[in-house]
């Protein structure tokens, strides 16, 4: 009898699948994963390329613990974002907002947040956070910590209704890796900010390290500042002229960030551990450590909400040492566990652009890394290959720069509010901008729940310059500051009505069960 015909969207997988999985195995076979326990342990020398020892210096990175608790300060001061509901139930005052011209959530430190809330035991704390939130998000900042887009991309989430946790991986003071100090009392330095209109802190590249704290790379040459191992300007010439030392580098990078999250994980808050919905996101570095971290009690979490990742794409390039440690949850991911992956086609360190870090890399000579048809850029290829049932990919083909609140942060917004009210949705890219006037195109189905589309700006004011847009605002950048926003909150982000808040008091108080 004829064979069986293989349903279109299964054959759509096969093909992508068999294409795929024989190169991987080649690669793999070349470039083994750096990433033993073993070799942490030990001191890792870096050198840099001759022709670059004018500006730049070997280097070193010292032995890596193996005890989750000797990472437990990027949990200890993690910064809180919270929306509009957890304000008015906590009391708190706030003291950010989206830009909107609203100053309606709250930003601080756990140890800001214990302040100002004093008049709560934990155990209220812990019961208010719970049931004031659509779900909780843990964010995952980038190489530079909690700055520029990495605050608007979490206000974007807590103006959504969730509560946003950010373990602070520059926290430890004692350490050779990264630290930047802390701007004391962050959450009133913030709200004095945001009482004048000429302070208003959204566009800032800077509000939560103090501006004389500078994370120095160890790898520049210079002896004015201090310099830490595990900060650094990814350069493509250096990587090439000793590939394997940088192979190893880089997974020490994200060793860090998983150490960090494993303890966070063991000791997450009841408010996260019962959340109706909760999600791992991650921009740049971030966005690598929220794609690849797998934890099985994490990942049990996830599959009510899902992953974000942002300003990555998950292809074997010179941010990890092998293929498959570009693979989404290491390749342990549930695939029914949603996921939302945003990039910049022009993004100057992963896109397949002729220029980009990655692409360079890739095609230089001795260089490792995805290229030809598996130079993709963005997410898409790698889900598919995984298998992931709810998977949208967005190439942001409107931000001209690396981050992508600067020139496209309604779009932005607008994905993260639809995907985060209903991951397993099934319209979130064709959906995605008012009414004909679509912000997305080129749309490829994955032949599952998601796809691939190509999606610009909401919105076509022109944009200002730094200076236009605030005096704390990167001046290389020019920014669209008109907020637009297509969708509607979920009913769990608006206030709670008289009859609601009564209800909660009355509980409160022990009147009613």
């Amino acid at each position: 009898p004829p064979p069986t015909p293989i349903p279109w969207p299964a054959m759509w997988s096969k093909l992508l699948s068999s294409a795929l999985v024989p190169w991987l195995a080649l690669a793999s076979q070349e470039y083994q994963c750096l990433d033993s326990s073993e070799l942490f342990k030990t001191r890792l020398e870096i050198p840099v390329a001759e022709s670059e020892t004018a500006t730049l210096r070997t280097f070193t990175v010292a032995p890596m613990s193996d005890h989750p608790e000797d990472y437990s300060y990027a949990f200890k001061q993690a910064f809180l974002v919270l929306p509009k509901r957890c304000v008015l139930d906590l009391g708190l005052a706030p003291n950010v907002g989206d830009e909107n011209g609203r100053i309606e959530q709250w930003m601080g430190r756990l140890s800001d947040l214990h302040d100002e809330t004093q008049h709560k035991t934990s155990s209220e704390l812990d019961d208010a956070l719970s049931s004031c939130t659509c779900g909780w998000g843990i964010f995952l900042h980038g190489s530079g910590g909690f700055t520029y887009d990495n605050p608007r991309y979490t206000i974007m989430m807590a103006a959504s209704g969730y509560g946003v946790l950010v373990p602070d991986s520059f926290a430890d003071p004692h350490s050779t890796f990264r630290y930047k100090t802390p701007i004391p009392g962050l959450s009133k330095h913030l709200r004095q900010l945001n009482q004048k209109q000429e302070t208003l802190s959204y566009w800032c590249s800077n509000n939560v390290y103090l501006d004389s704290s500078l994370c120095t790379p160890a790898m520049k040459k210079q002896d004015a500042l201090p310099s830490y191992s595990l900060c650094y300007s990814s350069d493509a010439t250096s990587i090439l002229s000793h590939t394997e030392q940088w192979r190893q580098y880089y997974e020490r990078v994200f060793y860090l960030r998983k150490m960090e999250l494993d303890y966070i994980v063991r000791e997450l808050p009841k408010y996260i551990r019962t959340a109706h919905k909760v999600f791992i996101a991650g921009e740049s570095e971030g966005g690598m450590v929220a794609s690849r971290y797998y934890h099985p009690q994490l990942e049990s979490l996830l599959s009510s909400g899902g992953r974000i990742i942002l300003q990555w794409g998950c292809q074997w390039s010179y941010y990890v040492s092998c293929p498959e440690n570009a693979r989404i949850g290491g390749g342990k991911a549930r695939q029914s566990t949603p996921v939302l992956n945003m990039i910049s086609d022009k993004d100057p360190f992963f896109s397949n652009k002729n220029g980009s870090v990655s692409h360079r890399v890739a095609h230089g000579q001795g260089g490792f890394g995805a290229t030809g048809d598996e130079e993709t850029g963005n997410c898409f290829a790698q889900a598919q290959a995984q298998g992931l049932e709810h998977a949208w990919v967005i190439k942001d083909v409107g931000a001209e720069h690396h981050g992508l609140t600067t020139d496209t942060g309604n779009m932005v917004r607008t994905a993260l509010l639809s995907f985060m009210s209903n991951p397993r949705g099934s319209n979130l890219l064709t959906d995605l901008g008012p009414g004909t006037g679509q912000l997305c195109s080129d749309f490829q189905s994955s032949g599952r729940v998601g796809g691939l589309a190509s999606c610009t700006e909401l919105g076509g004011e022109p944009q200002v310059s730094a200076e236009v847009a605030s005096k704390c605002a990167y001046t290389g950048y020019k920014y669209h500051v008109q907020y637009h926003l297509d969708g509607k909150y979920e009913q769990c982000a608006k206030p709670r009505t008289d009859t609601e808040a009564q209800s909660r008091l009355l509980r409160g108080n022990s009147i009613v069960s």
